[in-house]
């Protein structure tokens, strides 16, 4: 064969489809995949989600019984060394060198078996727990989202994408998304005022940099947004994951929320969810469904509860309640109402950030960020994140792509390098 048939062949030759760039991804890796990518993942037949799904299963169970059982062990060397120590106790009432130098030995062996247990039973309670969740919530949507995106696109066809709740996007800053919004304005304000007499309310972040970026953050998804009041937001100073969104128009940031949003479209999504609950009124709606906020709880009062030390049952739902806010704690309260409310807030908070020119795969992004990161703490219980996640996807498909969507600022990775270095002077005792 001549040298110029043996190259000609070579550029005929179909590429080795192991190493093709658009080999389909096997369903077993699918499920490490991002939750923004699998808005494009392609189907895979029916049987392999059910053995997936059992592999998955079986591979947690295997490590929490081997975590359970690695706690039982070290327990049992606890008690061991617990028994020693109380019997170099009995022996003697002052201790030899060689004594001595057990008894340092026993306190090192505790303390290491004691923060071993702890951490066991997190990675059995939590960990582990929270690890195969995740991949059978993406394994759930990815074998749902295909025939719910054909779905979608089929509406779309036939022009009924704006039957949908609030599918009427092009009319966002024009419709009414709740009745007589400027009653909340008082109540907020009276909220605010017992918050901040009470001591309830975090100190704001001494950075106006941050606070100043922030709330043009904030007003540029309100202006795109259907919020009918007057916004008021302000940074506190906080490691949580918490947004308070007060009736009225009164939003509070805490710091750890710009720190755990990697880009400008994650925290946007954040922000644009609670201008969400603002417009949509879900705290006063809320509480209007109340028998205890009928009875002696108020709106304004459920607020103090956010921050209280404990003295009410509003302050025991608002501790550690996430990015809720006050209708977060009223929906608890009542244990009715909270799905719906959660729903709505992310539908018009993926619409508000899509009007605003970011990219609405910041919800998605940021949803996944959270793993470690206290997420339990974060994420509400009802709907499920795998429903959220579907609910988000679908609105996302309807809204369809957003021309020179914004993604990431510098304006925003300079804001957390403020953050990270106002955070650093302050554990040294700077200003």
């Amino acid at each position: 064969m001549s040298l110029y048939l043996f190259f000609a062949v070579l550029v005929v030759l179909p590429p080795d489809p192991e190493i093709s760039p658009t080999a389909p991804i096997a369903l077993e890796d699918r499920v490490f995949s991002p939750y923004a990518d699998l808005l494009e993942s392609a189907k895979y037949p029916h049987d392999e989600f059910g053995n997936l799904r059992s592999s998955i299963e079986s591979q947690r169970d295997e490590k929490l019984k081997a975590a359970r059982k690695t706690e039982k062990e070290w327990k049992s060397q606890l008690d061991a060394a617990r028994a020693e120590l109380q019997e170099l106790n009995r022996s003697a009432s002052v201790d030899t060198p060689g004594i001595r130098a057990l008894r340092s030995q026993l306190h090192i062996d505790i303390g290491a078996l004691e923060r071993g247990i702890q951490e066991k039973v997190k990675e059995h309670d939590i960990t582990i727990p929270d690890e195969y969740e995740r991949q059978l919530t993406k394994l759930w949507l990815i074998e749902r989202w295909p025939e719910k995106r054909e779905e979608i696109l089929r509406h779309i066809d036939e022009g009924e994408s704006r039957q949908r709740p609030h599918g009427d996007v092009e009319d966002i800053g024009f419709r009414s998304i709740a009745k007589n919004p400027t009653e909340d304005i008082e109540v907020g304000k009276q909220a605010v005022r017992q918050m901040t007499a009470g001591g309830w309310l975090p100190a704001e972040l001494r950075d106006s940099q941050t606070q100043d970026y922030v709330r043009q953050l904030a007003n540029r998804i309100a202006i795109h947004s259907d919020l009918k009041v007057p916004l008021h937001v302000a940074v506190v100073d906080g490691d949580e994951l918490k947004v308070i969104a007060l009736p009225g128009g009164f939003l509070y940031v805490n710091s750890g929320v710009l720190a755990a949003a990697h880009t400008e479209s994650e925290f946007a999504f954040v922000l644009s969810r609670e201008i969400a609950r603002i417009a949509a009124r879900h705290a006063t709606r809320a509480s209007k469904r109340s028998m205890v906020s009928k009875m002696f709880l108020p709106v304004a009062q459920i607020a103090t509860g956010i921050f209280s030390p404990g003295l009410n049952q509003a302050a025991y739902y608002g501790i550690g309640y996430g990015m809720q806010g006050l209708s977060g704690v009223v929906d608890h309260m009542m244990n009715s109402g909270a799905e719906k409310y959660q729903k709505e807030a992310d539908q018009l908070g993926v619409q508000y950030a899509w009007k605003a020119g970011f990219d609405p795969r910041g919800g998605l992004e940021f949803l996944d960020s959270l793993e470690g990161n206290s997420s339990s703490e974060f994420l509400s219980a009802s709907p499920t994140l795998k429903v959220r996640l579907l609910n988000l996807f679908s609105e996302i498909e309807y809204l369809g792509p957003c021309e020179n969507a914004v993604s990431d600022s510098p304006e925003f990775q300079a804001a957390r390098q403020r953050l990270r270095e106002f955070e650093g002077r302050a554990r040294f005792g700077e200003n």
